[in-house]
């Protein structure tokens, strides 16, 4: 088995760390191979270190101007400012890159994502709400309105019964999943809904006992 079918084998059973060792040693022998230096960001990615992620797409970025995933480079490198909190960095590169792929859907997320950390609320809906006249199943956007319509001050009985059909929607696609299932469980409890609220996130602790604080939050919230 070739080296490289090695570490794409440990990436694809997340095992980052050991792959990310492999890519390593190759990269000892051939420092500029982009496809060495994009696995390598992957694995920095996936094992937290968001920042050498960043400093290695980069490097690529110098050597490979036409390397075959320039657009994940560029929403990896976006997705790894988002984690470090470099808000004003992510949101210059997704609106420079966004003048070369207008009406990219996960670019557009991401712009959605930024303004939502940035308490921006209205930009974010008003994205999501133009992402879903772009494609009325995408699931990250149902979720992601549906929560952030539930969150508002004040939101109202319109924008509630929005959000529920939203949901519902992203889970019929996908009733496993842990960040709709919370969701679900936050306009649930607007509803006035406290028995069925409280399943909800619990079993969304269930199904990613990792990612337990924002749950856990709601969860607080309802008790």
């Amino acid at each position: 088995m070739s080296k490289k079918k090695n570490y794409i084998r440990e990436i694809n059973k997340n095992n980052f760390a050991l792959a990310l060792t492999m890519i390593d040693n190759e990269l000892t022998k051939d420092p500029e191979n982009p496809e060495l230096l994009y696995n390598l960001a992957i694995c920095c990615s996936r094992t937290g270190n968001h920042k050498k992620c960043i400093s290695v797409l980069e490097k690529l970025l110098k050597f490979s101007f036409k390397f075959v995933e320039i657009d994940n480079v560029y929403r990896l490198i976006i997705y790894s400012h988002i984690r470090l909190k470099n808000y004003s960095s992510a949101l210059d590169i997704t609106d420079e890159r966004l003048k070369i792929n207008v009406g990219d859907l996960p670019l557009l997320s991401f712009r959605a994502h930024i303004m939502e950390k940035q308490n921006k609320l209205e930009d974010a809906i008003t994205i999501h709400r133009n992402i879903l006249k772009i494609k009325p199943d995408y699931k990250n956007s149902l979720n992601s309105l549906a929560y952030l319509l539930a969150i508002q001050t004040k939101p109202s009985k319109e924008d509630i019964a929005e959000a529920n059909e939203y949901i519902k929607k992203a889970l019929s696609s996908d009733p496993g999943n842990a960040a709709y299932l919370d969701t679900f469980g936050v306009v649930l409890k607007l509803n006035g809904n406290k028995d069925q609220a409280l399943r909800a996130f619990n079993k969304a602790l269930a199904k990613a006992p990792e990612a337990t604080s924002e749950i856990l939050d709601h969860l607080q919230d309802l008790l």
